[in-house]
């Protein structure tokens, strides 16, 4: 049989149609028999049933007609089953049948990543809503709009609720179970409001997949203390918004393993009832995460691959855990606390109101995500409560005793200029200053640095910005802090002023210096 009469055989042979018997595959004529080749005629095969097929974030994609679908791992390898035992001409005019097993089969679906390859495809997606009833756009103003849906909004999911423009739900009404729900759980708090804008844009930011692309993305802890405070009822809430399949349960414990790192890809929202230790939230793949920072993951049937996670990370705890090395600025940037401070007395709670509002009031959700949306846009960054601020700021502070002592007992000096007097500080002490005041704190010895630790963390401190060390025959001086007057003798020796033109003082030119960074 001639190459030709083979190709022809070929083009008219039996193509893969869903509920065909396996026998069927006897009759599959290919030209080489390759791994390749089968790739690119499963390739076919699945385009004459599915249509458009992309592959993209580690999975082959297909247009449902409201939004982009996974082709899930049994399809994928029954399409290729069907090739088992098709057959083929070999170089030597021999008719031979094609063999598969598990690595075969692999390998072909492997081939066939890189023929249906769109790589960044999603992550091209333009900012907006995927809902029951169409696709919601935003200006630049924050003002949304609603279109049909298309492929090319790139949406994975499709939210359950309905929105049509000129729907406004930025105070959801009182009667509401939504209304009921967040004005409970924030009665009584002085910045309530500011708390509402900040979980509405929190649930705004996971419908448009928008967290990573925050100015300064945050992973939102939810706060509180005593039971029955209404916290896993506002995680709920969120999760309620989406449908199942955008949402991920990861704690921050089990990001850096990459079996289940990879449950983050294509998810909208990471929603966990644990925050971990704080070596997991201190770490490189917290980080990554919480930024959208390219990420490496593998489960047990795919090969590991490369995707930016773009979640929004809220997690619920009733303790912060304590970092015993102090809190670094790059941990300090990525978290957002939200505290609860009442118990929701008996006769106001309604069981399951966080679950219930996403299945009876899916509308009003959406809108009120949609308002906190808009407002996202606008501001490119969360509304921050000042109860949020203090509760960072007092995380920090009672995990680090050097950040605590600062704002306890020490004043910032300005910069210092040619010709002004500087006051230096004698490092080493300071540093028994510091130990001293920090011991009647109640902090543990082994949460206290050593003279060297200490004066690391001081110049790696925001809070102390002019902070320099000086090193001089008569040792190693500190500047730009000035430490409270109650707190030490200013005749001491250790305490000096220098003018910088008065000889053997402080030469702002010429002194050994060294600056954070």
């Amino acid at each position: 049989m001639s190459e030709a009469e083979i190709r022809a055989e070929v083009e008219g042979a039996s193509e893969y149609v869903p509920g065909d018997d396996l026998v069927a595959a006897k009759r599959q004529r290919l030209l080489i028999g390759s791994d390749v080749e089968m790739a690119e005629r499963v390739a076919r095969d699945l385009r004459k049933e599915f249509g458009e097929i992309i592959f993209d974030d580690g999975c082959f994609w297909h247009y449902t007609g409201s939004a982009w679908d996974e082709i899930n791992e049994t399809t994928k390898r029954r399409a290729v089953h069907l090739y088992d035992g098709a057959t083929f001409e070999t170089p030597a005019h021999e008719i031979s049948n094609v063999k598969l097993g598990k690595g075969r089969v692999d390998s072909v679906l492997h081939e066939m990543r890189a023929i249906l390859a769109r790589p960044g495809f999603f992550g091209q997606a333009p900012a907006g809503i995927n809902c029951a009833s169409g696709f919601i756009a935003f200006g630049a103003d924050g003002q949304p709009r609603i279109f049909p849906h298309d492929r090319e909004h790139r949406c994975r999911h499709v939210l359950p609720g309905r929105w049509r423009s000129g729907i406004r739900a930025g105070e959801p009404p009182e009667n509401s179970m939504l209304g009921k729900l967040l004005g409970g759980v924030f009665m009584g708090d002085a910045d309530a409001g500011e708390k509402k804008k900040l979980i509405a844009e929190v649930a705004g930011s996971a419908a448009l997949g928008f967290a990573t692309k925050l100015r300064q993305p945050k992973a939102i802890v939810l706060k509180g203390e005593t039971a029955e405070n209404g916290k896993s009822q506002i995680l709920d809430l969120i999760r309620g918004i989406l449908p199942s399949s955008a949402i991920a349960s990861v704690t921050a414990a089990k990001v850096g393993d990459d079996r289940f790192i990879v449950q983050l890809a294509s998810k909208l929202l990471n929603a966990a009832d644990e925050l971990s230790g704080s070596s997991a939230i201190a770490s490189d793949a917290f980080k990554s995460v919480v930024t959208g920072e390219p990420v490496t993951g593998r489960d047990v049937y795919r090969s590991a691959f490369t995707f930016r996670p773009i979640a929004q990370h809220v997690f619920a705890t009733n303790t912060l855990p304590t970092f015993a090395g102090g809190m670094d600025r790059g941990v300090q940037r990525r978290l957002l606390v939200v505290t609860f401070n009442r118990v929701i007395p008996e006769n106001e709670r309604i069981e399951n109101i966080g679950i219930r509002i996403g299945q009876e009031e899916a509308d009003l959700l959406l809108a009120w995500a949609v308002a906190g949306a808009a407002r996202l846009i606008q501001q490119h960054n969360f509304t921050v409560p000042k109860s949020s601020e203090r509760a960072l700021r007092d995380w920090l502070f009672g995990v680090d005793p050097v950040l605590a002592w600062v704002e306890a007992r020490v004043d910032v000096a300005d910069a210092p200029r040619l010709g002004e007097k500087i006051v230096g500080i004698k490092s080493g002490y300071a540093h028994s200053l510091f130990r001293d005041w920090a011991r009647q704190a109640g902090f543990r010895d082994s949460t206290i640095p050593a003279v060297n630790g200490f004066v690391q963390r001081l110049q790696a401190s925001k809070s102390v910005p002019n902070i320099a060390v000086r090193h001089t025959k008569s040792g190693n001086w500190l500047t730009g802090l000035l430490i409270l007057a109650s707190d030490r003798d200013p005749k001491d020796d250790a305490i000096e002023e220098h003018n910088p033109l008065r000889h053997g003082g402080f030469d702002l030119n010429s002194a050994p210096l060294q600056r954070e960074g």
